[in-house]
């Protein structure tokens, strides 16, 4: 929170930290210039009227430093024109002074869920990561283009990390099928194809791991390591994101 009054800072404050919101605060645009170029916020409430200052510069050098932070204005100043301008600089919302703290302290916590709700669309293992929102998968930040039912198979493994699935299992589950009418083969020619897409080394997978004679099983922690291992290097010999051969699962 940047905001030069104090009782306004403090009364907020104290409101949030009750909710058990962590809060940072900055009494001017040099301070808060230090506190967003050392640290990650969910949420800034910012006022526009400091000591050294437009809090729109700080504003400013969030959006340029490229962060995503919500950004709610609190500030005297309310006309139009105010608003526009912070919006158009990349506000998110704009609270007019005087507030309730009730209010505010609600719309923080409404984003806080949002984000919350949004993270909890996102998988990261190691350098994995899926979004099972837009169906992106990324290795080592580098998209990764997957088929549908790649896709579909690496998130349900993915989303239930160590459990061990029979090829049967899978067919069921993913394809919504039976090896009674579909091969199970489809489900070992998919894993394959996810090894060479996600694995540092594909024909010594440890991250899609095989149970000998039962199925195959996501290995968290081997993704962890291969992250921090130096073994990317090897996997992006065999990854091609911009060029995608293989046909729709």
């Amino acid at each position: 929170m940047v905001e030069d009054h104090v009782a306004v800072r403090q009364l907020v404050a104290d409101r949030l930290e009750r909710e058990e919101v962590t809060v940072t605060v900055a009494s001017t645009v040099a301070a808060a210039m230090t506190a967003v170029h050392h640290g990650e916020f969910d949420v800034v409430i910012l006022d526009l009227t400091l000591p050294d200052g437009s809090g729109l510069d700080v504003l400013r050098e969030l959006r340029e430093l490229g962060s995503t932070t919500h950004v709610t204005i609190l500030s005297g100043a309310g006309t139009e024109i105010d608003r526009v301008r912070a919006l158009d600089l990349g506000a998110d919302d704009y609270v007019v002074k005087p507030f309730f703290v009730g209010e505010l302290a609600a719309r923080t916590l409404a984003v806080r869920r949002r984000q919350d709700s949004s993270k909890a669309a996102e998988l990261t293992h190691g350098a994995i990561g899926i979004d099972l929102a837009t169906r992106e998968v990324t290795v080592d930040d580098i998209p990764v283009r997957l088929t549908v039912k790649e896709f579909d198979l690496l998130a349900f493994l993915a989303k239930r990390p160590r459990q061990v699935f029979s090829r049967d299992d899978l067919l069921r589950a993913v394809w919504q099928s039976a090896a009674d009418w579909q091969r199970d083969s489809t489900v070992t020619e998919h894993i394959r194809r996810l090894r060479f897409k996600i694995e540092p080394d594909p024909l010594r997978p440890c991250i899609l791991r095989t149970a000998r004679g039962v199925g195959y099983w996501f290995d968290p922690l081997s993704a962890d390591r291969a992250s921090n291992g130096g073994a990317n290097t090897i996997g992006r010999l065999h990854r091609s994101p911009a060029v995608d051969g293989t046909p729709n699962g």
